[in-house]
């Protein structure tokens, strides 16, 4: 009996692993678009140890188990176990994932298995184009006109002692989306807000509420040319450091306005036509209105201002600082530094400043500072000045020397023809030669012209000109003379305007004509 009563124990224990022990596949979805991706799940149940080869075949890419197909529990007991893998669609048509292997408990009792899971894959949907808004409005108010999907502008009207209102819309197609809806500030005169709705492909179409908050008597400002409405009510400013809350009376209006008593500058809210709020500075004395921006650094608050006078050295030009262009002096348009004339709003002193835009830093610029500088440049102007004239001196020197040199070449060269001449008419005496030949020395040899100049000395010749009788001795003279003159001249000019050093143009003939 005992015996009986194990074996169906033993029996029933064996079939409630054995239906515990299983395999399944499933996916995240049964349908995918070609282009898209879909997860097959291989869940293992009550398994120690599982060796499992799965891949996805058809309208894919190629997928795998791979290595992740061969596991255990790590302890030797059973588990439950989820492996994933991710196959991309690449055209219409199925996806086939296929698993087989062998799955084992922890009593060694092994399970063939072998599971399949098919997902179809669709060609891929045209993305939605609608862009249109289901409806619009405005909470407790009415739209002008009436709206459409297809009117982009309206407007809405509210009392003056509305400080919020709140957008609300919807749109047509389920896969477009929308922004610009919510509860939003708004202050007297208009106020524009934009609600959007985009398609599936992306494409977005605005539509414009502008709220107008009744003003029934508004203050209309212009400043640089772009007019302005003054608000009444400054809760949508940041009050600026340094500054207390106060009013002024602008227009027979009293408006709210921040003010520093040590600057004495009046701040007031504007707001230009499309909603966008700043502040300004207003000058009661002259009620004009400047746009206010701060600029802030470790030591100092500073308001910009226009340029009140261009330094000299300078030229006026344009600087960004905060994404901001401000007028200022520069020494040229790509300079890194800048001269900014700006208000300390710490201290209430106007004056100019030295920006530095690639350290983004400010020092007070002091003029007393850049005149030894100053003169230093201009000592060097004065010293390129002289070289200049110097330079230009020395070319009109050597231009005359040049233009000089020919005629003293044609001066000698005339009297040296005339000399010619007057040597041709010459009677000339010829004396008997001794039958016996002397020996010419060397130097005799070497100079023939000085023995035949001897014989001649002395003898007369006939002037071209037969106003008188002239030795050849009388006209060589004569060439020296006029040789010296044009050289004591070239002499003279030469100390007077070039250097002891320079060299002499006229050296080589002087040399020639020793040697002659």
């Amino acid at each position: 009996m005992k015996k009986i009563v194990y074996t169906i124990i033993t029996f029933l224990g064996f079939m409630s692993v054995t239906q515990a022990l299983s395999l399944s596949v499933t996916s995240s979805s049964d349908y995918v678009t070609a282009g898209s991706s879909v997860t097959f799940y291989v869940n293992i149940n009550g398994a120690a140890a599982w060796s499992l080869q799965g891949s996805g075949t058809g309208a894919t890419s190629g997928c795998s188990l791979g290595d992740d197909g061969v596991g255990d529990s790590g302890n030797g007991s059973n588990t439950n176990t989820t492996l994933s893998v991710t196959c991309k669609a690449t055209s219409v048509g199925q996806i086939s994932f296929s698993v087989s292997g062998d799955i084992t408990d922890q009593n060694l009792s092994t399970n063939g298995v072998s599971e399949r899971k098919i997902v179809t894959v669709q060609a891929p949907r045209q993305l939605d184009t609608n862009n249109n808004l289901e409806s619009l409005g405005v909470d407790g108010y009415k739209l002008s006109p009436d709206f459409n999907s297809d009117t982009l502008e309206y407007t809405v009207e509210v009392p003056s002692s509305v400080n919020k209102i709140k957008i609300n819309g919807s749109v047509e197609s389920s896969y477009a989306s929308l922004s610009g809806t919510g509860e939003f500030e708004v202050n007297e005169g208009a106020n524009v807000f934009e609600v959007t709705a985009t398609s599936e492909s992306g494409v977005a179409k605005v539509y414009k509420v502008t709220v107008n908050v009744k003003d029934n008597n508004p203050v209309n400002v212009s400043v640089n040319g772009q007019n302005y409405t003054i608000m009444k009510n400054l809760k949508n400013f940041e009050k600026p450091e340094l500054y207390e809350e106060s009013k002024i009376t602008i227009n027979n209006i009293e408006i709210p306005c921040y003010f520093n008593e040590t600057t004495n500058i009046y701040l007031v809210g504007i707001k230009d036509d499309k909603g966008k709020l700043r502040l300004a500075k207003y000058d009661k004395d002259k009620k004009t209105y400047e746009i206010y921006e701060e600029i802030k650094s470790d030591q100092m608050t500073l308001f910009i201002q226009k340029i009140p006078e261009v330094l000299e050295g300078y030229i006026e030009s344009q600087v960004k600082i905060n994404n901001v262009n401000y007028d200022c002096l520069k020494t040229s348009e790509d300079s890194l530094y800048a001269v900014i004339y700006a208000t300390n709003i710490i201290n209430g002193e106007s004056t100019y400043y030295l920006y530095d835009s690639k350290e983004n830093s400010y020092i007070r610029y002091n003029e007393e500072q850049l005149i030894p500088l100053k003169e230093e440049l201009a000592k060097y102007r004065d010293v390129v000045l002289y070289l200049v004239i110097g330079g230009c001196f020395l070319i009109f020197l050597i231009l005359i020397l040049i233009l000089t040199r020919p005629k003293k070449k044609k001066i000698i060269a005339k009297l040296k023809e005339n000399e010619n001449i007057e040597l041709k008419n010459v009677p000339v005496k010829e004396e008997k030669k001794d039958k016996k030949k002397t020996k010419k020395t060397k130097n005799e040899e070497e100079s023939p012209l000085e023995e035949n100049e001897v014989k001649i000395e002395n003898e007369e010749v006939s002037s071209p000109s037969k106003k008188g009788k002239k030795t050849h001795k009388d006209v060589l003279e004569q060439v020296e003379e006029a040789t010296m003159i044009i050289e004591n001249y070239e002499k003279n000019n030469s100390a007077k305007n070039e250097d002891e050093t320079m060299y002499d143009i006229f050296a080589d003939d002087r040399k020639k004509k020793k040697r002659k």
